[in-house]
Protein backbone atom coordinates (compact mmCIF):
# COMPACT_ATOMS: atom_id res chain seq x y z
CA UNK A 1 0.00 0.00 0.00
CA UNK A 2 1.17 3.68 -0.91
CA UNK A 3 2.01 6.04 1.66
CA UNK A 4 -0.34 8.42 0.06
CA UNK A 5 -3.08 5.69 0.25
CA UNK A 6 -2.04 5.02 4.24
CA UNK A 7 -2.38 9.03 5.02
CA UNK A 8 -5.84 9.22 3.08
CA UNK A 9 -7.39 6.13 4.49
CA UNK A 10 -6.04 6.61 8.31
CA UNK A 11 -6.57 10.86 8.56
CA UNK A 12 -10.06 9.78 7.16
CA UNK A 13 -10.72 7.23 9.31
CA UNK A 14 -9.13 9.34 12.32
CA UNK A 15 -11.19 12.52 11.58
CA UNK A 16 -13.98 9.96 11.00
CA UNK A 17 -14.01 8.44 14.82
CA UNK A 18 -13.10 12.02 15.97
CA UNK A 19 -16.74 13.08 14.20
CA UNK A 20 -18.70 10.14 15.66
CA UNK A 21 -17.29 10.56 19.14
CA UNK A 22 -18.15 14.24 19.21
CA UNK A 23 -21.99 13.42 17.96
CA UNK A 24 -22.31 10.60 20.42
CA UNK A 25 -21.28 13.16 23.20
CA UNK A 26 -23.61 16.05 22.24
CA UNK A 27 -26.22 13.60 21.69
CA UNK A 28 -25.98 11.36 25.09
CA UNK A 29 -25.60 15.33 26.82
CA UNK A 30 -28.68 16.62 24.81
CA UNK A 31 -30.91 13.55 26.23
CA UNK A 32 -29.69 13.44 29.37
CA UNK A 33 -29.91 17.22 29.58
CA UNK A 34 -33.77 17.56 28.35
CA UNK A 35 -34.80 14.25 30.22
CA UNK A 36 -33.55 15.82 33.50
CA UNK A 37 -35.34 19.03 32.32
CA UNK A 38 -38.61 17.09 32.12
CA UNK A 39 -38.19 15.40 35.35
CA UNK A 40 -37.79 19.12 36.72
CA UNK A 41 -40.46 20.65 35.30
CA UNK A 42 -43.00 17.50 36.61
CA UNK A 43 -41.69 18.22 40.32
CA UNK A 44 -42.61 21.75 40.15
CA UNK A 45 -45.99 20.78 38.83
CA UNK A 46 -46.34 18.25 41.61
CA UNK A 47 -44.83 20.12 44.17
CA UNK A 48 -47.81 23.12 43.24
CA UNK A 49 -50.50 19.94 43.22
CA UNK A 50 -49.44 19.03 46.52
CA UNK A 51 -49.72 22.18 47.72
CA UNK A 52 -53.08 23.23 46.51
CA UNK A 53 -54.70 19.93 47.41
CA UNK A 54 -53.58 20.13 50.40
CA UNK A 55 -54.50 23.42 51.44
CA UNK A 56 -57.67 22.76 50.10
CA UNK A 57 -60.45 20.27 51.20
CA UNK A 58 -62.05 18.61 47.99
CA UNK A 59 -65.35 16.98 48.15
CA UNK A 60 -64.13 15.06 45.01
CA UNK A 61 -60.51 14.56 44.87
CA UNK A 62 -60.54 13.41 41.60
CA UNK A 63 -62.00 16.49 40.20
CA UNK A 64 -58.90 18.91 41.69
CA UNK A 65 -56.06 16.08 40.50
CA UNK A 66 -57.94 15.61 37.01
CA UNK A 67 -57.08 19.45 36.92
CA UNK A 68 -53.56 18.64 37.27
CA UNK A 69 -53.18 15.95 34.73
CA UNK A 70 -50.10 16.21 32.26
CA UNK A 71 -50.31 16.13 29.02
CA UNK A 72 -50.15 12.47 27.38
CA UNK A 73 -49.51 11.35 31.67
CA UNK A 74 -51.12 10.26 34.16
CA UNK A 75 -51.87 11.05 37.84
CA UNK A 76 -52.48 7.95 40.83
CA UNK A 77 -53.11 8.25 44.34
CA UNK A 78 -52.17 5.29 46.56
CA UNK A 79 -51.88 4.07 49.89
CA UNK A 80 -50.37 0.82 51.13
CA UNK A 81 -50.04 0.13 47.69
CA UNK A 82 -53.86 0.14 46.93
CA UNK A 83 -55.36 2.90 44.84
CA UNK A 84 -57.30 5.46 46.52
CA UNK A 85 -58.85 6.91 43.31
CA UNK A 86 -59.06 5.01 39.75
CA UNK A 87 -55.56 6.34 37.88
CA UNK A 88 -56.38 9.51 36.27
CA UNK A 89 -54.76 9.31 32.76
CA UNK A 90 -54.37 10.36 28.69
CA UNK A 91 -56.44 7.24 26.78
CA UNK A 92 -53.50 6.53 25.08
CA UNK A 93 -51.12 6.11 28.47
CA UNK A 94 -50.87 2.31 28.67
CA UNK A 95 -53.31 0.55 32.04
CA UNK A 96 -50.33 -1.15 33.42
CA UNK A 97 -47.64 1.78 34.13
CA UNK A 98 -45.72 -0.03 37.15
CA UNK A 99 -47.20 -0.23 40.94
CA UNK A 100 -43.53 -0.03 42.28
CA UNK A 101 -41.53 2.74 41.45
CA UNK A 102 -36.83 2.40 41.87
CA UNK A 103 -36.89 5.90 43.08
CA UNK A 104 -39.11 9.09 43.98
CA UNK A 105 -38.30 10.72 40.73
CA UNK A 106 -36.80 9.80 37.59
CA UNK A 107 -37.71 8.33 33.97
CA UNK A 108 -39.20 4.91 33.18
CA UNK A 109 -39.82 3.31 30.40
CA UNK A 110 -43.07 1.24 30.30
CA UNK A 111 -43.93 -0.32 26.92
CA UNK A 112 -41.27 1.03 24.90
CA UNK A 113 -42.31 4.37 25.83
CA UNK A 114 -40.66 6.66 28.08
CA UNK A 115 -41.87 8.27 31.22
CA UNK A 116 -40.59 10.80 33.45
CA UNK A 117 -42.23 10.45 36.73
CA UNK A 118 -42.32 12.23 40.18
CA UNK A 119 -44.08 10.72 43.55
CA UNK A 120 -44.77 12.96 46.58
CA UNK A 121 -46.25 12.77 50.33
CA UNK A 122 -49.74 14.41 50.15
CA UNK A 123 -52.63 14.72 52.50
CA UNK A 124 -55.66 12.52 51.74
CA UNK A 125 -59.62 13.54 52.41
CA UNK A 126 -59.10 11.41 55.25
CA UNK A 127 -56.89 13.08 57.44
CA UNK A 128 -54.12 9.77 56.65
CA UNK A 129 -50.88 10.66 53.96
CA UNK A 130 -51.15 8.90 50.86
CA UNK A 131 -48.62 8.46 47.97
CA UNK A 132 -49.18 10.55 44.60
CA UNK A 133 -47.79 9.33 41.62
CA UNK A 134 -47.44 11.84 38.40
CA UNK A 135 -45.81 10.71 35.15
CA UNK A 136 -45.20 11.74 31.87
CA UNK A 137 -44.92 10.79 28.22
CA UNK A 138 -41.54 11.84 27.05
CA UNK A 139 -42.42 10.63 23.31
CA UNK A 140 -42.53 14.08 21.78
CA UNK A 141 -39.16 14.63 23.46
CA UNK A 142 -37.67 10.88 22.29
CA UNK A 143 -38.76 12.16 18.81
CA UNK A 144 -36.77 15.64 18.93
CA UNK A 145 -33.64 13.21 20.35
CA UNK A 146 -34.31 11.17 17.45
CA UNK A 147 -34.22 13.97 15.23
CA UNK A 148 -30.64 15.58 16.52
CA UNK A 149 -29.43 12.11 15.85
CA UNK A 150 -30.27 11.99 12.68
CA UNK A 151 -29.20 15.59 11.81
CA UNK A 152 -25.60 14.84 13.52
CA UNK A 153 -24.93 11.68 11.40
CA UNK A 154 -26.39 13.41 8.27
CA UNK A 155 -23.65 16.72 9.30
CA UNK A 156 -21.04 13.73 9.99
CA UNK A 157 -21.48 12.56 6.58
CA UNK A 158 -21.49 15.41 4.68
CA UNK A 159 -18.51 16.63 6.89
CA UNK A 160 -16.19 13.39 5.30
CA UNK A 161 -16.64 14.88 1.99
CA UNK A 162 -14.33 18.07 2.41
CA UNK A 163 -12.24 15.93 5.66
CA UNK A 164 -11.57 13.34 2.46
CA UNK A 165 -10.58 16.19 0.25
CA UNK A 166 -8.30 17.50 2.46
CA UNK A 167 -7.05 14.10 3.26
CA UNK A 168 -6.38 13.77 -0.55
CA UNK A 169 -4.15 17.28 -0.74
CA UNK A 170 -2.38 16.19 2.30
CA UNK A 171 -1.24 13.20 0.87
CA UNK A 172 0.04 14.53 -2.24
CA UNK A 173 1.44 17.32 -0.39
CA UNK A 174 3.10 15.19 2.24
CA UNK A 175 4.24 12.67 -0.50
CA UNK A 176 5.42 14.54 -2.88
CA UNK A 177 9.09 15.37 -2.12
CA UNK A 178 9.14 11.60 -0.76
CA UNK A 179 7.86 10.66 -4.58
CA UNK A 180 10.54 13.34 -6.40
CA UNK A 181 13.36 11.29 -4.18
CA UNK A 182 12.38 7.79 -5.17
CA UNK A 183 12.39 9.75 -8.66
CA UNK A 184 15.24 11.02 -8.07
CA UNK A 185 17.33 8.05 -6.89
CA UNK A 186 15.77 5.46 -9.63
CA UNK A 187 16.95 8.04 -12.56
CA UNK A 188 20.46 8.13 -10.44
CA UNK A 189 20.17 3.93 -10.39
CA UNK A 190 19.35 3.95 -14.04
CA UNK A 191 21.62 6.44 -15.40
CA UNK A 192 24.58 6.55 -13.08
CA UNK A 193 24.59 9.92 -12.77
CA UNK A 194 24.41 11.96 -9.66
CA UNK A 195 21.13 14.18 -9.20
CA UNK A 196 20.05 16.38 -6.46
CA UNK A 197 16.07 17.35 -5.59
CA UNK A 198 15.21 20.71 -6.51
CA UNK A 199 16.03 23.41 -3.93
CA UNK A 200 13.46 23.65 -0.99
CA UNK A 201 14.62 26.14 0.95
CA UNK A 202 11.73 27.71 1.74
CA UNK A 203 10.51 24.31 3.85
CA UNK A 204 11.84 23.94 7.36
CA UNK A 205 9.95 21.16 8.02
CA UNK A 206 11.71 17.62 8.42
CA UNK A 207 10.68 16.61 4.44
CA UNK A 208 12.57 19.58 3.73
CA UNK A 209 15.63 18.85 5.84
CA UNK A 210 15.05 15.23 4.18
CA UNK A 211 15.59 17.16 0.99
CA UNK A 212 18.83 19.29 2.28
CA UNK A 213 20.09 16.18 3.74
CA UNK A 214 19.88 13.93 0.17
CA UNK A 215 21.21 17.17 -1.84
CA UNK A 216 24.09 17.00 0.76
CA UNK A 217 24.88 13.42 0.25
CA UNK A 218 24.74 13.50 -3.06
CA UNK A 219 27.12 16.68 -3.17
CA UNK A 220 29.52 14.39 -0.88
CA UNK A 221 28.95 11.25 -2.90
CA UNK A 222 29.72 12.96 -6.09
CA UNK A 223 32.80 14.94 -4.47
CA UNK A 224 34.04 10.97 -3.02
CA UNK A 225 33.21 9.83 -6.54
CA UNK A 226 35.21 12.33 -8.71
CA UNK A 227 38.24 12.32 -6.29
CA UNK A 228 37.81 8.18 -6.52
CA UNK A 229 37.91 8.60 -10.25
CA UNK A 230 41.00 11.13 -10.11
CA UNK A 231 42.78 9.42 -7.79
CA UNK A 232 42.46 5.91 -9.89
CA UNK A 233 43.17 7.72 -13.37
CA UNK A 234 46.13 9.34 -11.53
CA UNK A 235 47.61 5.32 -9.94
CA UNK A 236 47.17 4.65 -13.54
CA UNK A 237 49.02 6.94 -15.65
CA UNK A 238 52.00 7.19 -12.72
CA UNK A 239 52.13 2.96 -12.61
CA UNK A 240 51.64 3.24 -16.74
CA UNK A 241 54.84 5.47 -17.10
CA UNK A 242 57.78 3.15 -15.23
CA UNK A 243 55.97 -0.09 -16.69
CA UNK A 244 56.52 1.35 -19.97
CA UNK A 245 59.87 2.78 -19.49
CA UNK A 246 60.66 -1.15 -17.95
CA UNK A 247 58.81 -2.58 -21.50
CA UNK A 248 60.89 -0.40 -23.68
CA UNK A 249 63.98 -0.98 -22.24
CA UNK A 250 63.37 -4.92 -21.99
CA UNK A 251 62.57 -5.10 -25.77
CA UNK A 252 65.47 -3.10 -26.36
CA UNK A 253 67.63 -5.66 -24.94
CA UNK A 254 65.94 -8.24 -26.18
CA UNK A 255 66.77 -6.82 -29.57
CA UNK A 256 70.00 -5.82 -29.32
CA UNK A 257 70.98 -4.82 -25.56
CA UNK A 258 73.08 -8.54 -24.40
CA UNK A 259 75.61 -7.87 -27.11
CA UNK A 260 75.96 -4.22 -26.58
CA UNK A 261 77.74 -3.84 -22.90
CA UNK A 262 76.91 0.06 -22.75
CA UNK A 263 73.50 -0.22 -23.73
CA UNK A 264 72.82 -3.58 -21.54
CA UNK A 265 74.23 -1.51 -18.64
CA UNK A 266 71.91 1.77 -19.83
CA UNK A 267 68.95 -0.47 -19.70
CA UNK A 268 69.25 -2.38 -16.76
CA UNK A 269 69.77 0.74 -14.71
CA UNK A 270 66.66 2.28 -16.10
CA UNK A 271 64.56 -0.83 -15.15
CA UNK A 272 66.20 -0.90 -11.38
CA UNK A 273 65.52 3.11 -11.10
CA UNK A 274 61.96 2.42 -12.51
CA UNK A 275 61.31 -0.28 -10.82
CA UNK A 276 62.28 1.64 -7.73
CA UNK A 277 60.24 4.16 -8.76
CA UNK A 278 57.01 1.75 -9.10
CA UNK A 279 57.54 -0.04 -5.84
CA UNK A 280 58.07 3.46 -3.89
CA UNK A 281 54.39 4.42 -5.52
CA UNK A 282 52.56 1.13 -4.92
CA UNK A 283 54.01 1.75 -1.22
CA UNK A 284 52.67 5.12 -0.58
CA UNK A 285 49.73 4.20 -2.07
CA UNK A 286 48.91 0.77 0.00
CA UNK A 287 49.78 3.52 3.10
CA UNK A 288 46.76 5.36 2.37
CA UNK A 289 44.74 2.81 1.59
CA UNK A 290 45.86 1.16 5.46
CA UNK A 291 44.78 4.83 6.79
CA UNK A 292 41.98 3.06 8.94
CA UNK A 293 44.58 -0.05 9.62
CA UNK A 294 47.35 2.80 11.35
CA UNK A 295 48.26 1.09 14.90
CA UNK A 296 50.00 4.09 17.27
CA UNK A 297 52.37 3.35 19.70
CA UNK A 298 52.68 5.66 22.19
CA UNK A 299 55.94 7.11 24.13
CA UNK A 300 57.99 9.44 25.54
CA UNK A 301 60.06 11.03 22.62
CA UNK A 302 62.87 13.90 22.79
CA UNK A 303 62.47 16.20 19.82
CA UNK A 304 65.76 17.22 19.96
CA UNK A 305 67.44 13.93 20.00
CA UNK A 306 65.10 12.90 17.29
CA UNK A 307 65.84 15.97 14.76
CA UNK A 308 69.33 15.89 15.81
CA UNK A 309 69.39 12.40 14.62
CA UNK A 310 67.41 12.55 11.53
CA UNK A 311 69.38 15.78 9.94
CA UNK A 312 72.71 13.59 10.48
CA UNK A 313 71.21 10.63 8.98
CA UNK A 314 69.89 13.42 5.72
CA UNK A 315 73.40 14.97 5.76
CA UNK A 316 74.98 11.88 5.12
CA UNK A 317 72.48 10.33 2.69
CA UNK A 318 71.91 13.15 0.65
CA UNK A 319 75.16 14.72 0.75
CA UNK A 320 73.36 18.45 1.79
CA UNK A 321 73.04 20.63 4.90
CA UNK A 322 70.50 19.91 7.39
CA UNK A 323 70.61 22.02 10.28
CA UNK A 324 69.43 21.26 13.94
CA UNK A 325 68.14 24.50 15.17
CA UNK A 326 67.11 25.04 19.06
CA UNK A 327 67.61 26.95 21.88
CA UNK A 328 66.57 24.04 24.27
CA UNK A 329 68.34 21.01 25.23
CA UNK A 330 65.27 19.02 25.56
CA UNK A 331 61.75 19.07 24.47
CA UNK A 332 59.75 16.14 25.53
CA UNK A 333 56.38 14.97 23.96
CA UNK A 334 54.16 11.69 23.46
CA UNK A 335 53.79 9.84 20.28
CA UNK A 336 54.32 7.81 17.70
CA UNK A 337 58.07 7.48 17.23
CA UNK A 338 57.99 5.64 13.95
CA UNK A 339 55.60 7.38 12.75
CA UNK A 340 56.87 11.08 13.55
CA UNK A 341 60.06 9.70 11.67
CA UNK A 342 58.19 8.95 8.97
CA UNK A 343 56.35 12.27 8.39
CA UNK A 344 59.54 14.20 9.13
CA UNK A 345 61.05 12.20 6.47
CA UNK A 346 58.77 12.97 4.06
CA UNK A 347 58.70 16.87 4.71
CA UNK A 348 62.63 16.57 4.57
CA UNK A 349 62.83 14.72 1.26
CA UNK A 350 60.41 16.73 -0.04
CA UNK A 351 62.21 20.08 0.85
CA UNK A 352 65.35 18.52 -0.74
CA UNK A 353 63.45 17.94 -4.05
CA UNK A 354 62.70 21.73 -4.40
CA UNK A 355 65.61 23.70 -2.76
CA UNK A 356 69.18 23.51 -3.00
CA UNK A 357 70.70 25.40 -0.29
CA UNK A 358 70.52 24.64 3.56
CA UNK A 359 67.46 23.23 5.07
CA UNK A 360 66.70 23.43 8.84
CA UNK A 361 64.75 21.57 11.54
CA UNK A 362 63.96 23.71 14.35
CA UNK A 363 63.03 22.42 17.04
CA UNK A 364 60.26 25.46 19.27
CA UNK A 365 59.54 24.69 23.18
CA UNK A 366 57.15 26.07 25.11
CA UNK A 367 52.91 25.94 25.61
CA UNK A 368 52.47 24.45 22.60
CA UNK A 369 55.73 21.79 21.66
CA UNK A 370 56.49 22.40 17.55
CA UNK A 371 58.77 21.04 15.37
CA UNK A 372 59.56 22.74 11.84
CA UNK A 373 61.16 21.99 8.63
CA UNK A 374 62.00 25.11 6.87
CA UNK A 375 64.22 24.80 3.20
CA UNK A 376 65.17 28.13 1.09
CA UNK A 377 64.06 27.06 -2.31
CA UNK A 378 61.45 27.93 -4.80
CA UNK A 379 58.49 28.18 -2.44
CA UNK A 380 54.49 27.47 -3.30
CA UNK A 381 52.23 29.68 -4.55
CA UNK A 382 49.66 31.35 -2.12
CA UNK A 383 46.67 29.80 -4.39
CA UNK A 384 48.31 26.39 -4.40
CA UNK A 385 48.81 25.92 -0.52
CA UNK A 386 45.32 24.72 0.50
CA UNK A 387 45.86 21.77 -1.87
CA UNK A 388 49.25 20.43 -1.42
CA UNK A 389 48.23 17.80 1.06
CA UNK A 390 45.23 16.68 -1.63
CA UNK A 391 46.38 12.90 -3.12
CA UNK A 392 48.12 13.68 -6.21
CA UNK A 393 48.71 17.30 -6.38
CA UNK A 394 51.71 18.78 -7.50
CA UNK A 395 52.26 22.45 -8.06
CA UNK A 396 54.65 22.28 -10.88
CA UNK A 397 53.82 18.92 -12.34
CA UNK A 398 56.71 19.17 -14.79
CA UNK A 399 59.16 20.19 -12.53
CA UNK A 400 57.65 17.53 -10.09
CA UNK A 401 57.69 14.67 -12.49
CA UNK A 402 61.42 15.25 -13.15
CA UNK A 403 62.17 15.13 -9.05
CA UNK A 404 60.59 12.29 -8.93
CA UNK A 405 57.19 12.91 -6.67
CA UNK A 406 53.82 11.11 -7.63
CA UNK A 407 52.18 13.99 -5.00
CA UNK A 408 51.36 11.51 -2.47
CA UNK A 409 54.18 12.22 -0.09
CA UNK A 410 52.46 15.12 1.72
CA UNK A 411 49.06 13.64 1.69
CA UNK A 412 50.39 10.26 3.38
CA UNK A 413 52.27 12.61 6.33
CA UNK A 414 48.70 14.61 6.69
CA UNK A 415 47.25 11.22 7.41
CA UNK A 416 49.79 9.80 9.51
CA UNK A 417 49.79 13.29 11.58
CA UNK A 418 45.76 13.23 11.65
CA UNK A 419 45.80 9.89 13.18
CA UNK A 420 48.31 10.97 15.65
CA UNK A 421 46.09 13.82 16.68
CA UNK A 422 49.06 16.60 15.32
CA UNK A 423 48.17 19.36 13.16
CA UNK A 424 50.75 20.45 9.68
CA UNK A 425 50.82 23.83 9.44
CA UNK A 426 51.99 25.22 6.03
CA UNK A 427 53.75 28.74 5.52
CA UNK A 428 55.48 29.37 2.02
CA UNK A 429 56.24 32.09 -0.47
CA UNK A 430 57.28 31.63 -3.90
CA UNK A 431 61.67 31.97 -4.43
CA UNK A 432 61.90 32.73 -0.58
CA UNK A 433 60.87 29.02 0.81
CA UNK A 434 58.44 26.84 2.58
CA UNK A 435 58.21 26.30 6.28
CA UNK A 436 56.34 23.53 7.67
CA UNK A 437 55.53 22.86 11.23
CA UNK A 438 54.77 19.88 13.16
CA UNK A 439 52.50 21.10 16.09
CA UNK A 440 51.73 19.24 19.00
CA UNK A 441 49.00 18.77 21.36
CA UNK A 442 49.66 21.35 24.21
CA UNK A 443 47.46 19.26 26.53
CA UNK A 444 48.98 15.35 25.23
CA UNK A 445 50.49 13.72 28.39
CA UNK A 446 51.70 9.47 28.36
CA UNK A 447 48.00 8.45 30.34
CA UNK A 448 45.89 9.92 27.96
CA UNK A 449 47.10 9.16 25.04
CA UNK A 450 47.80 5.57 25.97
CA UNK A 451 44.23 5.59 26.66
CA UNK A 452 43.15 6.39 23.89
CA UNK A 453 45.11 3.75 21.87
CA UNK A 454 43.43 1.45 24.06
CA UNK A 455 39.95 2.92 22.76
CA UNK A 456 41.20 2.86 19.49
CA UNK A 457 42.95 -0.94 19.48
Amino acid sequence: MKLKTKINIWSTGMMLLILLVLMTIIYVSFSRLVYSTEVSQLQADVDALVSTFNTSDPADPSDVLRGYVPPNGLIQAKREGTDLIPSIQDPDIADDFPEELPEQSGTLKVEDDLFAYVTAPIIWTDGEIAELVVAQSLEEVVNNARTLGLVLVTVSLLAMIPIFVSSVVLGRVVTKPITDLTKTMTRIQKSGQFEKLPATDSSKDEVGQMGSTFNSMMELLEENYTKQEEFVSNASHELKTPLTVIGSYAKLLERQGMEDPKLAEEGLLAIRTETDRMKALIEQLLHIARRSETQLVWEPVDLIELARQTAAAMSTSYNRDFQLVSSATSVLVTTDLAKIKQIMYILLDNARKYSSDRIELIVKNGNIPMLQIRDYGIGIPKESIPYVFDRFYRVDKARSRETGGFGLGLSLAKQLADAMGVSLEIESEEDVGTTISIVFSADFNVQEVQSKQEGWS
